[in-house]
């Protein structure tokens, strides 16, 4: 009787520390989780939720260029012009042959085009249209060379 109120008492703590351990140990989220989440809140129109989901996955991932694109849209999105620049920039700066280089700086010219700074909007276009023609985008150098024409004409 003692033998099986032990053996009993044993398998209950077991099963308790294994059901303390699922319940307290959540799956800790990762850079694309939270990029993932932060495109969600941002399609939702919560744009600073969404920059604080973009800037977690930044923490756990320094390096995730697509994180700093989604960041400066972010950014765009809640008209915190400077800060979106400054993503797109970071971004641009950790990883220069990023395929996404090239619509970050489509993004910083578009940004300066709408703060009415068309001569840092036509640098980052021809930067945009370098890095299309390098990447073979013709159509990325299309529409760019349109967007230039635009910021061009505007003078």
């Amino acid at each position: 009787m003692q033998k099986r109120f032990f053996l009993s008492l044993f398998v209950l703590s077991v099963v308790g520390t294994v059901v303390w351990q699922i319940s307290t140990s959540e799956k800790k989220m990762g850079a694309e989780d939270y990029l993932a989440v932060g495109i969600e809140k941002g399609s939702m129109g919560s744009h600073y939720e969404a920059i604080e989901q973009f800037k977690n996955a930044l923490k756990e991932d320094p390096d995730f260029i697509v994180a700093y694109l989604a960041l400066g849209n972010a950014y765009g999105n809640a008209k915190k012009y400077k800060d979106a620049i400054n993503a797109y920039k970071e971004g641009i700066q950790i990883n220069p042959r990023h395929k996404d280089v090239p619509q970050m700086e489509m993004n910083i010219a578009w940004v300066s085009h709408i703060n009415d700074d068309d001569k840092t909007a036509i640098i980052f276009t021809k930067k945009a249209i370098q890095s299309f023609t390098d990447r073979n985008d013709y159509k990325g150098v299309a529409e760019a060379g349109l967007r230039l024409r635009l910021f061009q004409n505007k003078k």
